[in-house]
C-alpha cells in the first residue's frame, strides 16, 4: 500500500528485464552494504488503524491514512491525519469522509489515496476532497504510486489488477500472473511491485511491460521505499517484519515485530532527515527509524 517517490536522486539501471539480470550479476561483484535501523521516536497512539504515510517537503509535513479498522468495508469513517517531522499529531481528523484509505501519492498541491473502490482526490492547499475516482468492480484498492509525468499507479490486491490513470482515463495496467499485488513504488522507469499472495518484489518495465524477479521470501508484502542509495530498498512484511533488498538481490531482516503483533504497512523513507517512518496499523502509531551502515 504505499506510495509517491518523489525522484532526488537518479540512478542508471537497463531497461529490459535481460539487462536487469546483468546488472545484478554485475552487482554481485561487488561488496554488499550491511545496514541496522533504530527507533528514533514513536507516535501517540491516537491513530486510528495507520496504513501509509507520505512526507511532502513544500510543506515540511506528513500526512497519514487511518483505515479505522475494517480495509474493505464502505463504512465512511476513515481519515487522514497530518503529523509533524517530529512525530507530534497535528490534525488527527485533517480531511475526513472517507472509508479505508490505505496508499498515498502526492503530486504538487494534490493527495491521492486508494480507498476501496474508488481513488480519492484531495486538495492539500485547502484540506478537502475535491473530487472521486470510481474503479468499476474493484476488490480491494490498496496501493498507489505516481511517476513524474503525473499518472497514477494504483494496485487491486483482490482483483490481481494494477490500475493505471493517465489523462482523466483509467485502464487494467497489468494482470498477468499478478497474485495479491499490494505496494507500488514508481523507479526509474520501472514499477517496483511487492505482493502478498506470491510473497515476492518484483519490478515490472513501464515501456515493455516485461516483469522481472527480484527476490522472495518477503511474506505478505506491504510497503516499499527506496534508500536514496542506489540498489538498496526497503520492504516490508505487513505482518511484522521490514527488510533491506540489497542491489545482488539479496534479503536481510532488518526488524522483525511480528511475534509481538506489531505490523509494518506502507513505510516512507525521507533520504535528507534519514527516517523510515513505518504505521503499525492495528498497534494506531507511526514509529521511525534511523538507517545506518554497520561497522
Amino acid at each position: 500500500m504505499e506510495k509517491i517517490l518523489i525522484a532526488l536522486f537518479i540512478f542508471s539501471l537497463a531497461a529490459g528485464s535481460c539487462r536487469r539480470a546483468t546488472k545484478a550479476t554485475d552487482n554481485r561483484e561487488r561488496p554488499v552494504r550491511q545496514f541496522e535501523i533504530e527507533e528514533v521516536w514513536r507516535t501517540d497512539t491516537l491513530l486510528m488503524t495507520p496504513e501509509s504515510v507520505i512526507y511532502d517537503r513544500e510543506r515540511e509535513i506528513f500526512y497519514i491514512s487511518n483505515v479505522n479498522f475494517e480495509p474493505r468495508k464502505k463504512d465512511g469513517n476513515g481519515f487522514i491525519s497530518r503529523m509533524d517531522k517530529d512525530g507530534t499529531i497535528t490534525d488527527l481528523k485533517w480531511i475526513e469522509g472517507l472509508s479505508s484509505p490505505k496508499g498515498l501519492a502526492l503530486a504538487g498541491d494534490t493527495l491521492f489515496t486508494a480507498d476501496v473502490d474508488e481513488i480519492v482526490v484531495m486538495d492539500v492547499s485547502r484540506g478537502i476532497i475535491v473530487r472521486t475516482i470510481p474503479v468499476e468492480g474493484a476488490g480491494m484498492l490498496n496501493d498507489i504510486t505516481t511517476d513524474p509525468e503525473g499518472n497514477l499507479y494504483i494496485s487491486d490486491t483482490d482483483a490481481n489488477i494494477i490500475h493505471r490513470y493517465s489523462k482523466g482515463k483509467l485502464t487494467v495496467w497489468y494482470d498477468i500472473d499478478l497474485k495479491g499485488p499490494n505496494g507500488l513504488l514508481w523507479n526509474n522507469g520501472r514499477l517496483l511491485v511487492a505482493s502478498q499472495g506470491s510473497n515476492d518484489f518484483t519490478a515490472i518495465d513501464v515501456t515493455t511491460k516485461e516483469r522481472a524477479f527480484i527476490t522472495d521470501g518477503i511474506n505478505r508484502g506491504d510497503g516499499i521505499a527506496w534508500t536514496g542509495i542506489p540498489g538498496y530498498f526497503v520492504v516490508t512484511d505487513w505482518e511484522g517484519e521490514i527488510f533491506m533488498v540489497n542491489p545482488d538481490n539479496t534479503l536481510i531482516s532488518l526488524l522483525r515485530t511480528k511475534e509481538q503483533g506489531v505490523n509494518s504497512a506502507d513505510i516512507e523513507y525521507v533520504p535528507e532527515m534519514n527516517l523510515l517512518l513505518v504505521p503499525t496499523f492495528f498497534r494506531n502509531q507511526v514509529v521511525a527509524y534511523r538507517l545506518s551502515e554497520k561497522k
